[in-house]
């Protein structure tokens, strides 16, 4: 951490806090998680091949699967406390040299256990990724214009498999799966090297006095017990919805072509266009979502309305539309995609309001943690709602039975999560009562 360090003293002259030293910022992150997505998504767009080449069968492929998670959850749990303490620029710019070096032993020829590692190190390095480069936006926005900077830096992970998917797709047809590995490690060298140049850490609201002055703010507060934090109905909620939210993402990515093709029958050419579309309804939501907090919040509306019963009532609507579908298969095979869709996209609506209301609610100086284990809670999913699913599809005597039980299963987690959130997620409250006597005592930790 020696060059993080160096980095604190060697801030760019971008680092002020002018709307075009902010945007540039949200821009570069939005790139920073389009390689994180991308860097995930190589391994589905490469699996034929690599468990052709390095003789792979589905569990040891699926053990590499789920080492990544594993490093993911365990790495955005503990490095979060880390990024608390570092300056954002040297902390973004050692992940992507580090997704960059995990993709290298492919690119020169590694086997299986070289492939096991690497994983689990892109794992450890993009596990405290998004709340890092969250926490470092945060520090360019103040608290009511935060929604939609989140948003944007949000859909870089749809756009990673939108946009940069089928870039590697080609790549691998044409040059080889080990090529696009290659792709992969030049493009996150080449993200570092433009952070390094132009991007930095901002003022934060304390420093540029934009935040209003009805409520004491995060920038404000004194540390809190990390146990208080952790305990409070309105943060346990927001990480339950974001937990719903990430279960139809492992849907997506790991069940949703398999669906197509095996279900609704949909021919492989037209799979990976299909595939798309719940991707881009998400980005949509995300990011209106984003918007609509953000305008509620300009115009003196409640925290309450704008971060929680807004996406929550979208969230319910999602789990509305995934139980239609699992009771929609003989109406035809539009009205079920377009349910399912909806359904995969609208509990999404939680994402950019959810990160802004922890930064809301937590102290500045333990913002980064706390948005690491709401990343890790959300983390969770990843590693139990594919094998829930597989084993509801393998045990059904059809196919399209065991997938409408597995979007079952999925929509009674956003509907409870959702639902919960509607009544109990209350970020101004939250905030308010870190302030009581009883907030300050005990240790606030790292």
């Amino acid at each position: 951490m020696r060059i993080v360090s160096k980095m604190r003293d060697a801030a760019p002259a971008s680092s002020d806090s002018s709307l075009e030293g902010r945007w540039r910022v949200v821009v570069l992150l939005f790139f920073f998680m389009l390689i994180n997505y991308a860097d995930r998504a190589i391994l589905g767009l490469a699996a034929e091949p690599i468990m052709r080449d390095l003789s792979l069968d589905a569990r040891r492929f699926g053990l590499i699967g789920s080492a990544f998670f594993l490093c993911f959850t365990l790495s955005a749990l503990v490095a979060g406390f880390l990024v608390n303490r570092l300056p954002s620029r040297g902390v973004l710019f050692c992940f992507a040299l580090a997704w960059s070096a995990a993709q290298a032993p492919m690119a020169l020829g590694g086997g299986f256990h070289a492939l096991l590692v690497s994983r689990m190190a892109l794992g450890a390095g993009e596990g405290p990724a998004y709340p890092a480069a969250l926490h470092c936006a945060y520090k360019w926005f103040p608290d009511a214009r935060r929604a939609l900077p989140t948003a944007i830096v949000t859909q870089g992970s749809a756009m990673g498999v939108v946009v940069a998917g089928p870039i590697l797709n080609e790549i691998i047809l044409a040059y080889g799966w080990r090529a696009a590995f290659a792709a992969l490690c030049v493009a996150g060298l080449v993200w570092a090297a433009i952070w390094l140049a132009l991007g930095g850490d901002g003022a934060s609201a304390r420093r540029t006095g934009e935040e209003a002055a009805a409520r004491p703010t995060a920038a404000q507060r004194p540390p809190a017990p990390y146990l208080r934090l952790i305990l409070n109905p309105t943060m346990l909620s927001l990480w339950a919805a974001m937990f719903a939210s990430a279960w139809t993402l492992a849907l997506l990515i790991v069940w949703f072509p398999a669906f197509l093709r095996t279900a609704l029958r949909v021919s492989e050419a037209q799979v990976g266009l299909v595939s798309a579309l719940p991707w881009l309804g998400g980005a949509f939501v995300v990011l209106a979502t984003g918007w609509a907090s953000q305008w509620l919040l300009l115009r003196r509306g409640s925290s309450r309305i704008a971060r929680g019963a807004l996406p929550c009532a979208l969230g319910l609507l999602g789990a509305a539309c995934l139980a239609g579908a699992a009771f929609a298969q003989e109406a035809g095979v539009g009205l079920q995609l377009a349910l399912i869709c909806c359904g995969l996209a609208l509990p999404n609506a939680i994402v950019a309001p959810a990160q802004a209301a922890m930064a809301e609610i937590a102290p500045e100086s333990q913002r980064a943690a706390i948005l690491s284990i709401g990343n890790a809670a959300a983390g969770l999913a990843g590693i139990l709602a594919p094998y829930a699913s597989g084993v509801l599809i393998a045990g059904a005597d059809a196919p399209a039975q065991g997938f409408a039980q597995a979007f079952l299963l999925c929509a009674g987690a956003v509907a409870l999560a959702n639902g919960a959130g509607l009544w109990l997620i209350q970020p101004a409250r939250a905030g308010a009562r870190l302030l009581t006597p009883d907030a300050q005592g005990g240790s606030a930790g790292a």
